[in-house]
């Protein structure tokens, strides 16, 4: 349930962003900010406790947000989540952002695995060769996976390409068992 209601604030946000198309600036206010609720255990508390008066709990957030240099969408939300109890969610609904953002900005995803660490030429041949199955600007973000024996794999969403050594081998049994 939780999850739902993330989204709908996500979605509402989206929403209001799409008019200046300001994807990118709106999800960086949202990890500054969600980074700062995360790391400040008193400030979490301030902000969810009903000992503290709603009045005294926007003068902290406006200080942070002042603080952080907030745009007045990014203020407006965060008034509304502290209005309707929904701090807590924070994490939840700037997963729910980015991934709204990212389809919205006709950017794909893609998590690529490989055994060792690929060299900048790596990345960008691996990037191109993404962006020409996609038809879509690529977000990548490159991880070691020391269990694959060799090559690559990428995941875009559900979807896996699988250029890994282990993946051929697998695939080249199950040709010879058909056979």
């Amino acid at each position: 349930m939780a999850t739902a209601i993330a989204s709908r604030y996500a979605r509402a946000l989206a929403d209001v962003v799409g008019r200046t198309g300001k994807y990118r600036e709106t999800r960086e206010e949202l990890r500054a900010f969600a980074a700062v609720y995360r790391d400040s255990g008193e400030l979490r508390e301030v902000l969810r406790t009903p000992a503290v008066s709603v009045a005294d709990k926007t003068r902290v957030l406006e200080a942070i947000l002042a603080r952080l240099g907030t745009s007045r969408t990014g203020s407006n939300f965060f008034r509304v989540l502290l209005a309707n109890y929904r701090l807590g969610l924070l994490d939840d609904i700037t997963e729910a952002f980015e991934k709204i953002a990212i389809e919205r900005m006709g950017i794909a995803r893609v998590r690529i695995a490989s055994a060792a660490p690929l060299s900048p030429e790596e990345q960008r041949t691996l990037m191109a060769r993404f962006e020409a199955v996609t038809a879509r600007r690529v977000e990548a973000i490159f991880e070691v996976e020391p269990g694959l024996l060799g090559g690559v794999t990428g995941r875009i969403g559900s979807t896996v390409f699988d250029g890994s050594l282990r993946g051929h081998l697998d695939r080249l049994r199950e040709k010879l068992i058909s056979r």
